[in-house]
Protein backbone atom coordinates (compact mmCIF):
# COMPACT_ATOMS: atom_id res chain seq x y z
CA UNK A 1 0.00 0.00 0.00
CA UNK A 2 2.44 2.38 0.65
CA UNK A 3 5.06 1.56 -1.97
CA UNK A 4 1.95 1.91 -4.51
CA UNK A 5 1.41 5.38 -2.73
CA UNK A 6 4.46 6.37 -3.42
CA UNK A 7 4.74 5.38 -6.84
CA UNK A 8 1.55 7.05 -7.27
CA UNK A 9 3.08 10.51 -5.92
CA UNK A 10 6.32 9.90 -7.73
CA UNK A 11 4.26 9.74 -11.11
CA UNK A 12 2.42 12.78 -10.16
CA UNK A 13 5.64 14.78 -9.84
CA UNK A 14 6.67 13.29 -12.59
CA UNK A 15 3.66 14.65 -14.71
CA UNK A 16 4.01 17.95 -13.23
CA UNK A 17 7.86 18.63 -13.99
CA UNK A 18 6.70 17.90 -17.63
CA UNK A 19 4.03 19.86 -17.73
CA UNK A 20 4.65 22.86 -19.19
CA UNK A 21 5.07 26.43 -17.46
CA UNK A 22 6.06 29.72 -18.28
CA UNK A 23 9.55 29.38 -16.49
CA UNK A 24 10.08 26.08 -18.33
CA UNK A 25 8.87 27.88 -21.56
CA UNK A 26 11.66 30.49 -21.05
CA UNK A 27 14.30 28.16 -20.19
CA UNK A 28 13.67 26.09 -23.42
CA UNK A 29 13.94 29.22 -25.57
CA UNK A 30 16.63 30.69 -24.46
CA UNK A 31 18.39 26.82 -24.70
CA UNK A 32 17.51 27.25 -28.27
CA UNK A 33 19.31 30.60 -28.46
CA UNK A 34 22.28 29.24 -26.27
CA UNK A 35 22.34 26.57 -29.11
CA UNK A 36 22.05 29.15 -31.93
CA UNK A 37 24.37 32.16 -30.53
CA UNK A 38 26.96 29.91 -28.01
CA UNK A 39 26.78 32.27 -25.24
CA UNK A 40 26.75 30.66 -22.18
CA UNK A 41 26.86 33.42 -19.73
CA UNK A 42 23.04 34.76 -21.60
CA UNK A 43 21.79 30.83 -21.08
CA UNK A 44 22.77 31.15 -17.48
CA UNK A 45 20.93 34.31 -16.52
CA UNK A 46 18.11 33.09 -18.26
CA UNK A 47 17.69 29.63 -16.77
CA UNK A 48 18.09 31.06 -12.84
CA UNK A 49 14.52 31.23 -11.18
CA UNK A 50 14.78 34.66 -10.78
CA UNK A 51 15.74 35.54 -14.17
CA UNK A 52 11.71 35.76 -15.34
CA UNK A 53 11.63 38.66 -12.01
CA UNK A 54 14.74 40.62 -13.44
CA UNK A 55 13.56 40.66 -16.63
CA UNK A 56 9.93 42.44 -14.80
CA UNK A 57 12.09 44.92 -13.02
CA UNK A 58 13.94 45.57 -16.60
CA UNK A 59 10.72 46.14 -18.47
CA UNK A 60 9.05 48.16 -15.29
CA UNK A 61 12.29 50.51 -14.92
CA UNK A 62 12.31 50.89 -18.84
CA UNK A 63 8.87 52.24 -19.14
CA UNK A 64 9.35 54.46 -15.92
CA UNK A 65 12.00 56.03 -17.88
CA UNK A 66 10.07 56.67 -20.93
CA UNK A 67 7.69 58.28 -19.18
CA UNK A 68 9.57 60.40 -17.26
CA UNK A 69 11.35 61.44 -20.74
CA UNK A 70 8.05 62.25 -22.68
CA UNK A 71 5.50 62.93 -20.48
CA UNK A 72 6.78 64.25 -17.60
CA UNK A 73 9.34 66.55 -19.50
CA UNK A 74 6.16 67.31 -21.73
CA UNK A 75 4.43 68.34 -18.57
CA UNK A 76 7.25 70.54 -17.19
CA UNK A 77 7.80 72.35 -20.83
CA UNK A 78 4.10 72.83 -20.32
CA UNK A 79 4.36 74.50 -16.92
CA UNK A 80 7.75 76.20 -17.98
CA UNK A 81 5.55 77.95 -20.91
CA UNK A 82 2.77 79.04 -18.74
CA UNK A 83 6.09 80.72 -16.59
CA UNK A 84 7.18 82.60 -19.55
CA UNK A 85 3.92 83.76 -20.59
CA UNK A 86 2.63 84.85 -17.18
CA UNK A 87 5.83 87.14 -16.60
CA UNK A 88 5.16 88.36 -20.16
CA UNK A 89 2.06 89.32 -18.82
CA UNK A 90 2.68 90.53 -15.38
CA UNK A 91 5.68 92.91 -16.81
CA UNK A 92 4.20 94.41 -19.93
CA UNK A 93 1.50 96.33 -17.26
CA UNK A 94 4.21 98.27 -16.31
CA UNK A 95 4.27 100.16 -19.88
CA UNK A 96 0.57 100.04 -20.82
CA UNK A 97 -0.81 100.57 -24.20
CA UNK A 98 -2.87 103.74 -23.01
CA UNK A 99 0.61 104.94 -21.20
CA UNK A 100 2.04 104.93 -24.96
CA UNK A 101 -0.92 106.18 -26.40
CA UNK A 102 -1.00 108.96 -24.77
CA UNK A 103 1.60 110.10 -24.26
CA UNK A 104 2.21 114.20 -25.05
CA UNK A 105 5.88 113.29 -26.86
CA UNK A 106 4.17 110.53 -28.92
CA UNK A 107 1.43 112.51 -29.77
CA UNK A 108 3.98 115.48 -31.10
CA UNK A 109 5.86 112.73 -32.79
CA UNK A 110 3.07 111.04 -35.00
CA UNK A 111 2.18 115.05 -35.75
CA UNK A 112 5.58 115.65 -37.22
CA UNK A 113 5.74 112.37 -39.13
CA UNK A 114 2.25 113.39 -40.66
CA UNK A 115 4.13 115.97 -42.34
CA UNK A 116 6.40 114.10 -43.97
CA UNK A 117 6.33 113.31 -48.07
CA UNK A 118 5.14 109.67 -47.72
CA UNK A 119 4.67 107.30 -44.92
CA UNK A 120 7.60 106.77 -42.54
CA UNK A 121 10.08 104.34 -41.92
CA UNK A 122 10.07 104.22 -38.63
CA UNK A 123 13.37 101.86 -37.14
CA UNK A 124 13.11 101.00 -33.72
CA UNK A 125 16.30 100.78 -32.02
CA UNK A 126 18.58 100.79 -28.42
CA UNK A 127 21.71 101.27 -27.03
CA UNK A 128 22.93 97.66 -27.94
CA UNK A 129 22.67 98.48 -31.84
CA UNK A 130 22.74 102.02 -31.93
CA UNK A 131 26.25 101.26 -34.56
CA UNK A 132 24.09 99.18 -36.57
CA UNK A 133 21.57 101.68 -36.81
CA UNK A 134 23.93 104.53 -38.13
CA UNK A 135 24.74 101.89 -40.63
CA UNK A 136 21.31 101.99 -41.90
CA UNK A 137 20.90 105.51 -41.72
CA UNK A 138 23.95 105.72 -44.08
CA UNK A 139 22.37 103.30 -46.10
CA UNK A 140 19.20 105.64 -46.29
CA UNK A 141 20.99 108.36 -47.26
CA UNK A 142 22.91 107.68 -50.46
CA UNK A 143 19.37 106.67 -51.86
CA UNK A 144 16.99 109.94 -53.09
CA UNK A 145 13.77 110.62 -51.36
CA UNK A 146 14.39 107.63 -48.00
CA UNK A 147 16.09 109.15 -45.94
CA UNK A 148 13.44 112.33 -45.29
CA UNK A 149 10.70 109.52 -44.99
CA UNK A 150 13.17 107.63 -41.86
CA UNK A 151 11.96 108.57 -38.01
CA UNK A 152 13.06 106.06 -35.20
CA UNK A 153 11.70 105.15 -32.06
CA UNK A 154 14.40 104.67 -29.07
CA UNK A 155 13.71 102.26 -26.22
CA UNK A 156 16.39 104.02 -24.05
CA UNK A 157 16.80 107.97 -23.03
CA UNK A 158 20.25 107.74 -23.83
CA UNK A 159 19.81 106.14 -27.23
CA UNK A 160 17.50 108.69 -27.91
CA UNK A 161 20.19 111.04 -27.14
CA UNK A 162 23.17 109.82 -29.14
CA UNK A 163 20.89 109.74 -32.04
CA UNK A 164 19.79 113.51 -31.92
CA UNK A 165 23.37 114.94 -31.59
CA UNK A 166 24.19 112.47 -35.02
CA UNK A 167 21.24 113.41 -36.76
CA UNK A 168 19.14 116.47 -35.22
CA UNK A 169 17.13 116.52 -38.00
CA UNK A 170 15.50 113.19 -38.05
CA UNK A 171 12.32 112.51 -35.89
CA UNK A 172 12.93 110.24 -32.96
CA UNK A 173 11.23 109.84 -29.98
CA UNK A 174 11.78 107.21 -26.79
CA UNK A 175 9.13 104.73 -26.01
CA UNK A 176 11.29 104.07 -22.37
CA UNK A 177 11.30 100.04 -22.56
CA UNK A 178 14.04 100.72 -19.28
CA UNK A 179 10.75 100.66 -17.32
CA UNK A 180 10.36 96.87 -18.23
CA UNK A 181 14.03 95.80 -18.53
CA UNK A 182 15.06 97.48 -15.03
CA UNK A 183 12.08 95.66 -12.96
CA UNK A 184 13.11 92.13 -13.98
CA UNK A 185 15.15 89.80 -11.80
CA UNK A 186 18.37 89.10 -13.39
CA UNK A 187 17.96 85.68 -12.15
CA UNK A 188 14.83 85.38 -13.60
CA UNK A 189 13.86 81.69 -15.55
CA UNK A 190 14.47 82.25 -19.64
CA UNK A 191 15.18 85.70 -18.66
CA UNK A 192 16.33 86.74 -22.26
CA UNK A 193 13.53 85.05 -24.06
CA UNK A 194 10.79 87.34 -21.87
CA UNK A 195 12.89 90.15 -22.76
CA UNK A 196 12.63 89.35 -26.26
CA UNK A 197 8.81 89.03 -26.06
CA UNK A 198 8.27 92.19 -24.52
CA UNK A 199 10.36 93.98 -27.07
CA UNK A 200 8.01 92.67 -29.47
CA UNK A 201 5.03 93.28 -28.16
CA UNK A 202 5.72 97.21 -27.00
CA UNK A 203 6.39 97.28 -30.33
CA UNK A 204 2.94 96.18 -31.22
CA UNK A 205 1.64 98.37 -28.89
CA UNK A 206 3.59 101.29 -30.64
CA UNK A 207 1.97 100.42 -33.87
CA UNK A 208 -1.55 100.45 -32.37
CA UNK A 209 -0.89 103.85 -30.95
CA UNK A 210 0.01 105.60 -34.32
CA UNK A 211 -2.84 103.70 -36.42
CA UNK A 212 -5.03 104.97 -33.58
CA UNK A 213 -3.64 108.29 -34.30
CA UNK A 214 -4.33 107.42 -38.32
CA UNK A 215 -0.61 107.64 -39.10
CA UNK A 216 -0.10 105.23 -41.53
CA UNK A 217 3.77 103.57 -41.65
CA UNK A 218 6.41 101.44 -42.31
CA UNK A 219 8.00 99.95 -39.05
CA UNK A 220 11.54 98.31 -40.24
CA UNK A 221 14.83 97.09 -39.08
CA UNK A 222 17.83 98.27 -38.25
CA UNK A 223 20.11 95.70 -39.49
CA UNK A 224 18.32 95.53 -43.04
CA UNK A 225 20.01 96.26 -46.33
CA UNK A 226 18.60 97.87 -49.04
CA UNK A 227 20.10 97.11 -52.16
CA UNK A 228 17.73 99.61 -54.39
CA UNK A 229 15.76 102.10 -53.45
CA UNK A 230 12.45 100.94 -51.84
CA UNK A 231 10.96 103.91 -51.75
CA UNK A 232 10.60 104.11 -55.41
CA UNK A 233 8.37 100.74 -55.30
CA UNK A 234 5.68 102.66 -53.74
CA UNK A 235 4.24 99.40 -52.20
CA UNK A 236 1.78 101.08 -50.08
CA UNK A 237 0.02 102.25 -53.08
CA UNK A 238 0.43 99.48 -55.70
CA UNK A 239 -0.60 97.58 -52.47
CA UNK A 240 -4.20 98.36 -51.77
CA UNK A 241 -4.82 96.40 -48.38
CA UNK A 242 -4.63 97.86 -44.84
CA UNK A 243 -1.67 95.48 -43.63
CA UNK A 244 1.25 94.38 -45.49
CA UNK A 245 3.89 91.94 -44.63
CA UNK A 246 7.08 90.49 -45.79
CA UNK A 247 7.39 86.07 -45.31
CA UNK A 248 9.98 83.68 -44.76
CA UNK A 249 11.11 81.40 -46.72
CA UNK A 250 13.10 81.33 -50.51
CA UNK A 251 11.15 80.52 -53.43
CA UNK A 252 14.20 78.01 -54.75
CA UNK A 253 14.24 76.41 -51.67
CA UNK A 254 11.00 73.18 -51.73
CA UNK A 255 11.71 73.02 -47.67
CA UNK A 256 9.50 76.56 -47.81
CA UNK A 257 6.71 75.46 -49.98
CA UNK A 258 4.49 74.93 -46.77
CA UNK A 259 5.16 77.53 -45.02
CA UNK A 260 3.81 79.81 -48.28
CA UNK A 261 2.16 83.30 -46.30
CA UNK A 262 3.97 82.65 -42.64
CA UNK A 263 4.69 86.68 -41.81
CA UNK A 264 8.39 87.12 -41.03
CA UNK A 265 7.23 90.80 -39.27
CA UNK A 266 10.05 92.65 -40.03
CA UNK A 267 9.08 95.12 -42.30
CA UNK A 268 5.75 95.87 -42.51
CA UNK A 269 2.95 98.62 -43.57
CA UNK A 270 -0.40 99.16 -41.42
CA UNK A 271 -2.75 101.88 -42.59
CA UNK A 272 -4.10 104.26 -40.10
CA UNK A 273 -7.30 103.76 -38.59
CA UNK A 274 -9.31 101.40 -36.62
CA UNK A 275 -8.59 98.03 -38.18
CA UNK A 276 -5.19 98.30 -37.88
CA UNK A 277 -5.34 99.53 -34.93
CA UNK A 278 -7.32 96.12 -33.47
CA UNK A 279 -5.17 94.23 -34.96
CA UNK A 280 -1.69 94.87 -33.58
CA UNK A 281 -4.03 95.32 -29.83
CA UNK A 282 -5.10 91.38 -30.76
CA UNK A 283 -1.64 90.81 -31.23
CA UNK A 284 -0.57 92.08 -28.16
CA UNK A 285 -3.45 90.21 -26.24
CA UNK A 286 -2.36 87.05 -28.08
CA UNK A 287 1.27 87.22 -26.84
CA UNK A 288 0.23 87.29 -23.01
CA UNK A 289 -1.77 84.48 -23.64
CA UNK A 290 0.16 81.51 -25.78
CA UNK A 291 4.27 81.38 -26.49
CA UNK A 292 4.42 82.39 -29.75
CA UNK A 293 6.09 85.28 -31.82
CA UNK A 294 4.68 88.19 -32.92
CA UNK A 295 5.40 86.89 -36.22
CA UNK A 296 3.47 83.91 -35.99
CA UNK A 297 0.50 85.50 -34.55
CA UNK A 298 0.65 88.16 -37.25
CA UNK A 299 0.32 85.29 -39.63
CA UNK A 300 -2.88 83.46 -37.70
CA UNK A 301 -5.13 86.95 -37.58
CA UNK A 302 -3.90 87.42 -41.59
CA UNK A 303 -5.81 83.81 -41.87
CA UNK A 304 -8.99 86.03 -40.95
CA UNK A 305 -10.13 87.94 -44.16
CA UNK A 306 -11.17 90.67 -41.72
CA UNK A 307 -7.62 92.05 -41.36
CA UNK A 308 -7.28 92.33 -44.99
CA UNK A 309 -3.54 91.70 -45.50
CA UNK A 310 -1.08 91.07 -48.17
CA UNK A 311 1.97 89.95 -48.71
CA UNK A 312 5.17 91.12 -50.42
CA UNK A 313 6.61 88.40 -52.78
CA UNK A 314 10.67 87.57 -51.39
CA UNK A 315 12.42 89.15 -54.10
CA UNK A 316 11.07 92.72 -52.86
CA UNK A 317 11.60 92.18 -49.36
CA UNK A 318 13.10 88.66 -47.65
CA UNK A 319 14.95 88.02 -44.65
CA UNK A 320 18.23 86.13 -44.23
CA UNK A 321 16.30 82.85 -45.78
CA UNK A 322 17.56 84.62 -49.18
CA UNK A 323 21.08 83.77 -48.56
CA UNK A 324 20.37 79.72 -48.06
CA UNK A 325 19.75 79.82 -51.84
CA UNK A 326 20.89 80.50 -55.60
CA UNK A 327 22.06 84.37 -55.58
CA UNK A 328 21.48 85.40 -59.18
CA UNK A 329 18.27 87.15 -58.33
CA UNK A 330 19.37 89.91 -55.20
CA UNK A 331 15.83 91.24 -53.63
CA UNK A 332 15.62 94.95 -52.90
CA UNK A 333 15.51 94.91 -49.25
CA UNK A 334 17.60 91.76 -46.99
CA UNK A 335 17.22 92.07 -43.71
CA UNK A 336 20.61 90.04 -42.01
CA UNK A 337 18.72 88.61 -39.11
CA UNK A 338 21.31 85.65 -39.45
CA UNK A 339 22.28 84.31 -35.95
CA UNK A 340 26.26 84.57 -35.05
CA UNK A 341 28.93 84.44 -32.83
CA UNK A 342 30.03 87.79 -34.10
CA UNK A 343 27.93 91.09 -33.18
CA UNK A 344 25.91 92.64 -35.94
CA UNK A 345 28.14 95.06 -37.13
CA UNK A 346 31.25 92.53 -37.03
CA UNK A 347 28.92 90.54 -38.95
CA UNK A 348 28.29 93.51 -41.42
CA UNK A 349 32.03 94.14 -41.73
CA UNK A 350 32.62 90.80 -42.99
CA UNK A 351 29.77 90.16 -45.44
CA UNK A 352 30.69 93.92 -46.73
CA UNK A 353 27.30 95.67 -45.34
CA UNK A 354 28.83 97.70 -43.45
CA UNK A 355 28.84 101.48 -45.08
CA UNK A 356 29.55 103.57 -42.24
CA UNK A 357 33.43 104.68 -42.19
CA UNK A 358 34.96 104.87 -38.60
CA UNK A 359 34.71 108.46 -38.90
CA UNK A 360 31.16 108.70 -39.26
CA UNK A 361 30.65 109.15 -43.18
CA UNK A 362 28.81 107.37 -45.36
CA UNK A 363 30.49 105.44 -48.50
CA UNK A 364 29.05 105.73 -51.33
CA UNK A 365 30.87 103.30 -53.00
CA UNK A 366 30.02 100.32 -50.37
CA UNK A 367 26.52 101.42 -50.90
CA UNK A 368 26.61 100.27 -54.60
CA UNK A 369 28.40 97.27 -53.87
CA UNK A 370 25.93 95.70 -51.78
CA UNK A 371 24.18 93.55 -54.54
CA UNK A 372 27.81 92.00 -55.35
CA UNK A 373 28.23 91.86 -51.28
CA UNK A 374 25.14 89.91 -51.15
CA UNK A 375 25.77 87.37 -53.31
CA UNK A 376 28.63 86.21 -51.87
CA UNK A 377 27.96 86.64 -48.15
CA UNK A 378 27.15 83.94 -45.53
CA UNK A 379 28.07 80.87 -48.16
CA UNK A 380 28.21 78.88 -45.16
CA UNK A 381 24.19 78.73 -44.64
CA UNK A 382 23.64 78.18 -48.63
CA UNK A 383 21.90 74.94 -49.45
CA UNK A 384 23.27 73.18 -52.28
CA UNK A 385 20.50 70.82 -52.12
CA UNK A 386 17.63 71.98 -54.00
CA UNK A 387 15.56 68.54 -54.24
CA UNK A 388 12.11 68.33 -52.90
CA UNK A 389 12.59 65.79 -50.38
CA UNK A 390 8.90 65.51 -49.30
CA UNK A 391 7.28 61.93 -49.82
CA UNK A 392 4.19 60.92 -51.55
CA UNK A 393 2.08 60.03 -48.30
CA UNK A 394 2.99 63.88 -47.20
CA UNK A 395 1.82 65.37 -50.30
CA UNK A 396 -1.06 63.36 -50.16
CA UNK A 397 -1.49 64.59 -46.84
CA UNK A 398 -1.52 68.28 -47.24
CA UNK A 399 -3.87 68.12 -50.09
CA UNK A 400 -6.36 66.29 -48.32
CA UNK A 401 -6.18 69.39 -45.46
CA UNK A 402 -6.40 71.86 -48.48
CA UNK A 403 -8.96 70.34 -50.01
CA UNK A 404 -11.09 70.11 -46.57
CA UNK A 405 -9.61 73.87 -45.26
CA UNK A 406 -8.10 72.60 -42.47
CA UNK A 407 -5.58 75.06 -41.65
CA UNK A 408 -4.61 74.75 -45.21
CA UNK A 409 -1.23 77.39 -44.88
CA UNK A 410 -0.13 75.30 -41.47
CA UNK A 411 -0.64 78.81 -39.63
CA UNK A 412 -1.75 76.95 -36.25
CA UNK A 413 1.32 74.90 -36.58
CA UNK A 414 3.26 78.19 -36.94
CA UNK A 415 2.23 79.16 -33.68
CA UNK A 416 3.99 76.65 -31.68
CA UNK A 417 7.55 77.34 -33.56
CA UNK A 418 8.84 78.88 -30.23
CA UNK A 419 7.97 76.23 -27.52
CA UNK A 420 10.59 74.31 -27.70
CA UNK A 421 12.86 77.23 -27.02
CA UNK A 422 12.01 77.41 -23.14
Amino acid sequence: MKREFCHRLEARCSSRRNRASPSREIALLARGFHDAIGDSSLWEMLVRPQSLWVSLVVVYLSALLLYRLYFVSSVSRFFRQRRVINNVDKYSELLPYEKIRDDPELEAFVNTLKLLSGAPYVVFFDQSNFDVTMNHVCNLELMPGALERFAAVAFEPEAERRFRAVHPSIPVVTVDFTVIKDAIDPELENRKYVIYQLILLTRARIAAAFASKDLSFWAMQQDSIWVENFAVMDIENRFTAPLIFDVIGNDRIPEYKRMDGWICGSTFFARGGALAENFFLKLDALMRSRQSPDSAIMSYLCGHAHYQCQTMPRWIVSSSNYFRGPRDLVPIMIQVDHQSKMSKMDLFKKERFAVLRKDGSCDAGAVARLRDAARVALLEIQTKDLRDHETFSEAVYYEIRRFLNIDPYNRKKFLTVHESLV
